[in-house]
């Protein structure tokens, strides 16, 4: 395989893109001793956007990638972006995504999610003095925005609680690993619902009696993914996106200072001052992965 070539402009950049709306997520999930409750601002975009069907983008990991940048490409380009990816190894194309999302900066930029009551009435005036095309183009945007950025929040908090990606636990659970299963939905509940294979899987434990099944998932289900509050939740969301890219292990800790520097985290805040403490957090943020595991597993 060949050796994956880190961009640090195009990571930092998404890092500096992402996490400042994911680390809101994070906070309030922490607020609410550690139960992934979105604030009811969110249940209710996905409500009236109807996009309650996201985790069917964890069948797919190019999915979540490629619905995102279908929020800023029309078809032709997204065709053409398909056309290049067939010709990359698999490594080329995760640098390639990589790089697109990047160039989209600009764009994500100017998103800003309306999450006080103000900025609502705000976002919803905007909304109706739109004509109907304009609406409708808007509407699909958001769709698909907030699409992909829910399902990479939850691919990122798995890497974190779990140590492996949200995508990967739902192709183990469907090849018949009960433990991915509940791992899975304890991240999302949403997919206990959403995707065929798991709300026919439970129902049918429910139905057959399957006793050890039913209560491993209740158990998942019942207690939050990680207990407490993470010290360092930006440079954890750094880490863990950095982590859903595949390239965190192939980093040297220098590049991830200069990495982390570049997107412009708190050396101080998160004690990252050097390349030796920069070691200390990476470790911490992997005993915290051991920790969640043993935490979800009865």
């Amino acid at each position: 395989m060949m050796q994956l070539v880190v961009d640090t402009t195009s990571s930092a950049r998404l890092i500096q893109l992402m996490a400042p709306d994911w680390l809101w997520l994070l906070r309030y999930i922490e607020s609410e001793d550690g139960y992934i409750r979105f604030p009811p601002v969110f249940t209710q975009w996905i409500k009236n956007l109807n996009i309650g069907n996201y985790p069917g983008l964890y069948e797919d990991e190019r999915a979540i990638g490629a619905v995102l940048l279908r929020a800023f490409l029309s078809i032709e380009q997204i065709e053409e972006l398909n056309a290049e990816l067939e010709l990359c190894s698999p490594d080329e194309r995760g640098q390639l995504l990589l790089e697109y999302i990047s160039n989209l900066g600009d764009g994500i930029d100017a998103i800003e999610l309306p999450k006080t009551p103000a900025a609502q009435k705000r976002a919803e005036a905007q909304l109706m003095a739109m004509c109907d095309e304009d609406r409708q183009q808007a509407t699909e945007f958001a769709q698909r925005f907030l699409m992909g950025m829910l399902a990479g929040f939850y691919q990122s908090l798995s890497i974190m609680v779990h140590g492996e990606k949200l995508t990967a636990l739902v192709a183990q659970a469907k090849a018949g690993d009960d433990k991915a299963f509940a791992k899975a939905v304890q991240i999302d509940k949403r997919i206990l619902h959403a995707l065929p294979y798991f709300s026919d899987r439970f129902a049918a434990a429910n139905s057959e009696g399957q006793r050890e099944f039913i209560e491993l998932v209740m158990a998942h289900m019942s207690r939050p993914p990680y207990k407490g509050k993470i010290r360092h939740k930006a440079l954890y969301l750094a880490f863990s996106l950095l982590d859903q890219i595949g390239v965190l292990d192939r980093m040297k800790h220098s590049e991830l200072l200069d990495l982390c520097t570049q997107a412009g985290l708190d050396a101080h805040a998160n004690r990252i001052d050097d390349v030796k403490n920069m070691s200390k957090r990476l470790a911490e943020y992997r005993a915290f992965q051991r920790r969640g595991l043993d935490l979800s597993t009865p």
